[in-house]
Order: C-alpha cells, then sequence, then structure tokens
C-alpha cells in the first residue's frame, strides 16, 4: 500500500530538505513508497544539482521582486515556481513500479500523470525526453534522482502561470518567433486555467493524478502524514538547503588564464563545460562541467571530474570511454560520445595558440564546429557578419552588403574576405541565417561567424544540423552589450531588426585566425547599379521616404537556393495542397472578388527599377492587375529598415511589425509581390500570428508554403493570366 502526504506550503528550502530526507528513508526502507503533493511559497526559482546560479537566474531581478533562488537535488534545468503551482513527487523503489532503467520508468511515471490530465479534461500526453504536453504545449516538466534502488521523480503542474515573471527571472533566451516574446513563450506551454477556463480545487487535481498513476503503475494508495522521523529530520536539516554552501555549490567558472569554456547541447540536454589547461604541456589539469541533464548515480559527474584530472590533452577521449566502461550508470537520452564531445569542445579552442591568439583570449573563440579549428580556418570559404555590429546611421546596417567606409569594424572584415578570397555576408535576420547555413552546406562551405554565446547557445540546432549536412564552421564571440544581456524587450526588438545597439566584432582576433589563408585578393567585380524608384510604383511612395544609399537588390535572394529541396512543393500550394499554378489564380481571383479590404504589398524587387528587363515587365504586369481591382489597396516596403514608429501604416509596411500595417485598415487579404525570399518568410509568420487576414505570396523563385496561397516562379506571364481572371 502506497502512502499519499499533502505537505503544504512551504518554501523552497523546506521542500527541497524534504526531497532529501525521504529519499533517503525510503532507501534505507524506513517510510513506504509515497506520492507526495507539494506547493512553494513565497515564489522561487529552483535550479537543478547541476546548474550554476549564475548562469540560470537573473539575479538583480530576483533579488529586486522578492524571489528566492534554491537548488534542487535532481537533474535538469532552472524552474519558476509561483504559489499556484502544485508540485507532485512518487519516492519509491524501482521494483514498485515494475522495474527498469531510468528512461522507462520516466516514461511509465509520465504517462500516469497525463492520463491524469485526460480525467480532468486536458488531453495530456508524454513527450520524451521528460515533458507532459497539451497539443504541443508543455504543461508539465519532470525529472529525477535514482540512487541505489531507490529514486525520486518529480514535476510541477502549471495551473495559473505567469510567464513574463518566469522569462525575467531565468537566464533563457525568448524563442524569437513572434513579434512578442512573451507570446511566443506563452505558445509553448499550457495552463490549467488556461485550457479548463477555471482553476479546479487542489483536492481535484490530486484526485485526478492519483488515480492516472494508480492505473498506469498498478498501485494501491492510503492519504497518511509525515512521520516523526521525517519531521524531526526536516527541522534539522532544512537550514542547510536554504545556505549559500547548498545553492551556490557549483558556480560560473570564470574566464581566466588557461580557463577555456564550451557549450555543447545534444538530445539529453545542456553541457556547460569549462577547463583549465596546462597550455604548455598539453595537459588538462581540471574539468568542471555543469547543466541541464539528468544522471545516476548523482555523484557521476563529480566522479568523471576528478578521472580526468593531470591527463593528456591526447589522451581525453580515451580517458573518458575508460571511466564509462568500468562503471554502472544511467542517462536519461545520453551517450559516453556526448560527454567526451562536451569535453572536448573547449579543448579544442587551444589551437588558437599557434595562430598567436593570447591564452586569455582564447575564449573569444565561441567553437570549431565539424572539425578542428585550424583545418575550418583554412578552408574557410564564406565570412558571416551580424547586421548589429554596423552603426545606426548606415544606410548598409539591414543590407547583406557593405559600403566599407571605414566607419566600422564589419568594413574592416569585409575587405579582410576579399583579401582571403572569401565570400562575406551580412546576416539581416534569423531566417537569412538560416538559409545562409543551408547554402553553405549545399556548397561544401566552410564558414566563420560571428555572434554571442547566448546566440550560440540558444540556435545551437541549426549549426549542428548545418554541420550534419555538410557545412563545418568558426564562430567568433562579438564585443559590446548584447540584446540578451539587456533583457527580453531588446531580445525581441534584435530579432525583428530594431535593436539599435552597436556591437563591435573582434578584429584582432580575426585577423589572426585568418591568418592560415592566402592572400589572394579576390574581390568580386560587382555590377554597378544605379537605381530609382520603378514608373509603375512611384506613385505609391510616400512623400516622406528618404531614399537610402543602398536598398536590397535582386542578388540577395540567391540563398534561397539552399532550401529549395525542403520548401518547393510545386508549382503552388493553398494550405497544405499541392495545385496547379492556373488552380491557384483562379482560386486566388475568387478571395480577391470576396474581399472587402484586400491590399498588395510590393517589396524592393519592383518599388525600384533594377534595369533588368525580367522584373521590368512583371513590375507593368502587377501594375495592370491594380487597376483591375478597384478596391485593392497598395502598400510598399522599399527597404528593410526598421521604422521605429515613424511611418504610415496606410501606404507602407514596418519590416520588423508587418502586422500593424494590416491591422490599421483590417485588411481581410494580403498579397506578398517583390519582397526577398527570406524576409517573406518572416512576415508570412508574423501575419498568420497576429492579424486574421489570408497572406497570399506571388513568389518568383521556390514559393512559400506556409502562407495561405502561394505561387511560385510568378512572372509577368501569370500576373498577366491573373488580370484576365477578374
Amino acid at each position: 500500500m502506497w502512502r499519499v502526504v499533502f505537505t503544504g506550503e512551504r518554501p523552497h528550502y523546506e521542500n527541497v530538505a524534504l526531497d532529501r530526507i525521504m529519499l533517503d528513508l525510503r532507501g534505507e526502507g524506513k517510510i513506504p513508497n509515497t506520492i507526495r503533493f507539494l506547493k512553494f511559497k513565497p515564489e522561487c526559482v529552483l535550479i537543478g544539482f547541476h546548474q550554476a546560479v549564475e548562469q540560470e537566474v537573473r539575479l538583480e531581478y530576483v533579488e529586486r521582486e522578492g524571489i528566492q533562488v534554491g537548488r534542487r537535488i535532481t537533474g535538469g534545468g532552472a524552474i519558476y515556481f509561483d504559489e499556484t503551482q502544485i508540485g507532485w513527487e512518487i519516492i519509491a523503489d524501482r521494483e514498485s513500479v515494475g522495474g527498469g532503467n531510468f528512461e522507462e520508468i520516466t516514461a511509465k511515471i509520465c504517462r500516469g500523470i497525463a492520463r491524469g490530465l485526460r480525467k480532468l479534461g486536458i488531453p495530456a500526453q508524454f513527450r520524451p525526453r521528460n515533458d507532459i504536453e497539451v497539443d504541443g504545449r508543455k504543461i508539465s516538466g519532470t525529472g529525477g534522482v535514482f540512487e541505489g534502488n531507490a529514486f525520486l521523480y518529480q514535476g510541477t503542474l502549471l495551473m495559473d502561470f505567469n510567464v513574463e515573471r518566469m522569462l525575467k527571472s531565468l537566464q533563457i533566451p525568448v524563442e524569437k518567433l513572434t513579434s512578442k516574446g512573451i507570446k511566443a513563450a506563452e505558445d509553448r506551454v499550457e495552463w490549467v486555467k488556461r485550457y479548463l477556463g477555471y482553476l479546479p480545487s487542489d483536492e481535484k487535481i490530486f484526485s485526478a493524478l492519483l488515480e492516472g498513476l494508480k492505473e498506469e503503475l498498478g498501485i494501491e494508495y492510503n492519504w497518511g502524514h509525515l512521520t516523526p522521523e521525517e519531521e524531526s529530520l526536516l527541522e534539522k536539516n532544512k537550514e542547510y538547503y536554504r545556505s549559500e554552501d547548498w545553492v551556490f555549490h557549483i558556480r560560473r567558472a570564470p574566464h581566466q588564464m588557461q580557463s577555456l569554456y564550451g557549450i555543447y547541447r545534444c538530445p539529453g540536454g545542456t553541457f556547460r563545460v569549462s577547463v583549465r589547461v596546462d597550455l604548455e604541456r598539453n595537459i588538462l589539469q581540471q574539468v568542471n562541467i555543469n547543466g541541464d541533464f539528468f544522471v545516476n548515480p548523482r555523484r557521476l559527474v563529480y566522479d568523471l571530474e576528478a578521472y580526468l584530472k593531470h591527463t593528456p590533452l591526447q589522451d581525453v577521449k580515451t580517458k573518458v570511454e575508460e571511466f564509462f566502461s568500468q562503471r554502472q550508470w544511467e542517462g536519461l537520452n545520453l551517450t559516453v560520445n556526448d560527454f567526451v564531445e562536451a569535453i572536448l569542445f573547449p579543448i579544442r579552442k587551444a589551437e588558437g595558440l599557434q595562430l598567436g591568439i593570447d591564452k586569455k583570449k582564447l575564449n573569444n573563440i565561441i567553437a570549431s564546429i565539424g572539425d578542428g579549428l585550424i583545418e575550418n580556418l583554412r578552408k574557410a570559404k564564406v565570412m558571416l557578419l551580424p547586421y548589429c555590429a554596423k552603426p545606426r546611421w548606415c544606410d548598409y546596417r539591414h543590407l547583406d552588403d557593405c559600403g566599407e567606409c571605414g566607419g566600422c569594424t564589419v568594413g574592416d572584415a569585409y575587405r579582410l574576405a576579399y583579401q582571403k578570397g572569401m565570400i562575406p555576408i551580412t546576416i539581416t535576420s534569423f531566417e537569412l541565417l538560416r538559409d545562409t547555413l543551408l547554402w553553405c552546406a549545399r556548397n561544401g562551405y566552410t564558414y566563420i561567424g560571428h555572434c554571442c554565446y547566448e546566440f550560440f547557445e540558444k540556435r545551437y540546432e541549426i549549426f549542428q544540423r548545418a554541420a550534419q549536412e555538410g557545412a563545418k564552421g568558426v564562430l567568433l564571440d562579438i564585443v559590446g552589450t548584447t540584446c540578451y544581456s539587456l533583457g527580453v524587450e531588446e531580445e525581441e526588438k534584435a530579432y525583428h531588426g530594431e535593436f539599435t545597439v552597436e556591437l563591435d566584432l573582434l578584429k584582432e582576433e580575426l585577423y589572426k585566425t585568418l591568418k592560415v589563408k592566402e592572400d589572394v585578393w579576390e574581390k568580386p567585380k560587382r555590377q554597378s547599379r544605379t537605381f530609382d524608384f520603378s514608373p509603375y510604383f512611384r506613385d505609391f511612395v510616400p512623400t516622406y521616404y528618404k531614399k537610402p544609399k543602398a536598398v536590397p537588390s535582386p542578388e540577395e535572394d540567391r540563398t534561397r537556393t539552399a532550401v529549395q529541396e525542403e520548401v518547393f512543393l510545386g508549382e503552388a500550394t493553398i494550405e497544405d495542397r499541392i495545385v496547379s499554378s492556373s488552380e491557384a489564380l483562379a482560386t486566388l481571383a475568387d478571395w480577391i472578388k470576396r474581399a472587402e479590404r484586400p491590399t498588395l504589398v510590393v517589396g524592393p524587387l519592383l518599388v525600384w527599377d533594377w534595369g533588368e528587363e525580367e522584373l521590368r515587365q512583371k513590375a507593368e504586369a502587377l501594375r495592370t492587375l491594380i487597376e483591375k481591382i478597384p478596391h485593392l489597396k497598395v502598400k510598399v516596403l522599399p527597404d528593410y529598415r526598421p521604422k521605429l514608429g515613424k511611418y504610415d501604416p496606410s501606404v507602407e509596411m514596418d519590416p520588423p511589425n508587418p502586422h500593424q500595417c494590416v491591422l490599421h485598415d483590417r485588411n481581410d487579404l494580403t498579397l506578398l509581390v517583390g519582397v526577398h525570399c527570406y524576409r517573406t518568410d518572416f512576415v508570412i509568420r508574423l501575419l498568420r500570428k497576429h492579424t486574421p487576414t489570408r497572406v497570399v505570396t506571388l513568389c518568383g523563385l521556390y514559393g512559400h508554403p506556409t502562407a495561405h496561397l502561394s505561387v511560385s516562379f510568378t512572372d509577368a506571364e501569370k500576373l498577366y493570366y491573373l488580370s484576365r481572371l477578374l
């Protein structure tokens, strides 16, 4: 018979102390298998056992807001607890849940909790590695610790959640997939009150979860209380779990001389590894491993750190494999190779000494991906540069181009790239970075990129995916206050292109890393372009618009070919259906006739006269189409510079906030023509997220299946055909 207890609202250190006490007593056979429900008061942030507070928590914010900080005895990531959340725990022996390894027991328990939530009318499912989700949104995160035959497995149930407070408490970059960072985070989680429309009583929640666990695990239970021994041990030990010795017992490794730092991610979690290396003798003196992962036994990481002390660098891989071959251990979605790669990741930076980089500055190399540092540098063909390193006043800040005026380090980097026979590309959006990395992969190009550590950690998957497809590379750190260090709001601005802080490249390190490449001075002979407004759309350009020195040219769509195999489905798409272009255009004609407030957004490819006959013909055909639709509203998107609120949404689209002009005129149908593909993807995403409008793209290249309707390879002939249908 299992015992069930509800230990009420307690501060974090009492709840954590009880975790330790109950796990120990269960291992000694002094208490029965137990299901525990708990709450936290006051609100707090709890980091995982292997994490460092400074890396996971925004200490300035939580101290100001009175949010307490603690450490769990279980692994995994940092969690924010408000006073509404319900914690649940299982403290038991393996045999009582049918035995099995870490992953098997995790799945059984999570299925039981999900079954209980379904009894409340919430269609929850287990999502490996250790989450419970509702329609793709996380409602309960879980984790555990196994010691011998006993284990403690725990989770949280989001009841009525304050996402903004959570984001500001934790050092987690916001996923920038929508126009508002907080809204984006809300879309990835679910909570009971939002789904059901009301907040059930604690008793109703407890009953449902217990029945789910009973059915899944085949157990019987009775309600009970803490034993006198549990109560006594709690009073004796609780203060330790609020002490700095416990909460801060893992600290951020300082970036000091001979200390190298690296971030490695895998399906089992995130590793943050620092190593101290004797660079003269090539000896690993010390390694510190922390992060978001689950291993059993819990001291495995400490034992590995001790085992690797004073190991020759060339023997590290062998020693790690030897360590694991001699021990019984379990990890949630972890392999021995994950530990090998995580430890070698920072060690590879030591090659920078051969390039003349000062050992104090080796951490300015974020990563060498896919191969050794020097090998990647020798093969480097592409240089990726962040738009935020260009001055705010620069007309090229939001362009994949540079005037090389000498006013910033980006111009120096462009000249160095040409000197070394490389292709420099300014990255102006996440979509452009994604496409460019895949373009590198398709062409077998190795790259040198510039970003901050936080960006690399957040976007690790796209670099890893590109490497798997053939794009290896080196990433260097940047200088200055990044959007991540300024908080959620500035991070969101950076994604939309509105981040106004100017950063700098590490010019000295860049020059030293490229010493391994010969000078070739292969500066491409670009066609000199003079540009003016197209005569077909000049009358739509607002009088306040000031012509910049440079605007996005047709060449900027070149990286679109990198992803054609993934996005190109055929002549046209309507929602998820692949159709002929004639069927799509007929459907579009019907939509236009039925629309009350249709709008057409004309992008830089057609707003400007590029002197290309094909584009001129397309512009003429589009103007003919406009004349055929009297109720069509025309808006222009001449370039991709943020308007920062200084524009008229009735005649122009703001690149970072395209939804604003659609909402302003309540447009129910929006056609995008002449907008660069990487920017079109961004616009579609925001319009579909924040407006009820139907989104249509008449694309000159491979189309956009994420739009409601998209026609590929749209030329003048197809536009004239659409006009005839109207």
